[in-house]
């Protein structure tokens, strides 16, 4: 399944309308660039907590919220940016 089929199951979508796929297309991409911002690092979204983080930001930009998110996610994005950041010092020292 692709991340667009997992964001529609995540809303609860079950309609296919062009403009409603326009708008989740913008949100996923929109997404991945700031969450790649927050996370420091180019990120895989296809699994784990990362697709988890990716969805659930998805889903507060659906709802048009997503000054809410930063809070409320605030642990998960610190996790995230600790493994990415340990990541590259690691790659850095070999």
């Amino acid at each position: 399944m692709n991340l667009l089929q997992d964001l529609k199951l995540k809303l609860n979508i079950t309609w296919v309308e062009e403009e409603t796929e326009n708008r989740l297309q913008t949100i996923l991409k929109d997404a991945v660039s700031t969450l790649d911002y927050k996370l420091g690092a180019d990120v895989d979204y296809s699994e784990g907590m990362e697709r988890n983080l990716l969805l659930n930001y998805c889903m507060y930009a659906w709802n048009n919220c997503e000054n809410e998110f930063d809070d409320n996610y605030f642990n998960n994005i610190m996790q995230l940016r600790q493994k990415y950041e340990v990541e590259k010092m690691k790659n850095e020292s070999n």
